[in-house]
């Protein structure tokens, strides 16, 4: 049968605007997998492409700062509420060459994924690599349940926009993950917990700001 056979249609475009692929968005529960994604080409490389960027890239310069969610409704849904400089990955993390493509834009991301153990997952690998390529990173802080298009959905523009306002830089929600559920008095989990944190700290590109990044890490294992 058709590759898109009984799917939603959703035109994926390159940062220039031409069409050059699609992804089909299952329309009954029973339909796997829920989505589909055209054959990667010459064209298209899903690693290399940036939903969304076409219709924002302009916003994103003028302000200075772009909103990275993962999916075409996430994308769909802040646009919608105004949030004018939002792209989507429309994978899980961020890719090297995603990353170089943003920086002919800007400098500075709010990561807003799925509050989920995969979208921390991501934000955590995708800040990591943003990091590493002098990137200003902060985390937007959902709650559990509610990814940016559920979230704009049910408590409105404005809420989610105060959650951009209040992100949380990156290296503290680093440190922040890394102590939940361990107990900083004992050593096993100091350990583990330095162990999690400095490979994060080894990828900050600047001296000063990996040895101060280091200097809370100490702190905060004690």
């Amino acid at each position: 049968i058709d590759r898109f056979r009984n799917r939603l249609m959703i035109p994926i475009s390159r940062d220039t605007g031409p069409v050059i692929a699609f992804g089909g968005r299952a329309l009954t529960a029973d339909q796997q997998p829920k989505y589909v994604n055209s054959p990667e080409t010459a064209l298209y490389t899903k690693g290399r492409t940036l939903y969304g960027l076409n219709l924002t890239k302009q916003d994103i310069r003028r302000l200075g700062y772009a909103v990275l969610v993962e999916g075409y409704f996430d994308f769909a849904q802040a646009l919608q509420a105004g949030i004018s400089p939002v792209v989507a990955t429309c994978g899980t993390a961020l890719s090297e060459q995603q990353a170089r493509l943003l920086r002919r834009f800007t400098n500075k991301l709010l990561l807003s994924f799925d509050p989920d153990s995969a979208g921390k997952g991501a934000t955590l690998r995708s800040g990591e690599l943003l990091l590493s390529e002098d990137f200003q990173v902060n985390v937007v802080l959902l709650v559990s349940g509610e990814d940016p298009d559920t979230f704009i959905h049910n408590h409105g523009a404005k809420q989610y926009a105060a959650k951009l306002k209040t992100s949380q830089p990156y290296l503290d929600y680093v440190m922040d993950e890394a102590a939940k559920n361990r107990d900083l008095s004992k050593d096993s989990d100091r350990r583990s917990f330095l162990k999690d944190t400095l490979t994060v700290a080894s990828r900050i590109p600047d001296p000063a700001s990996r040895d101060q990044f280091a200097d809370r890490l100490a702190h905060r294992a004690q």
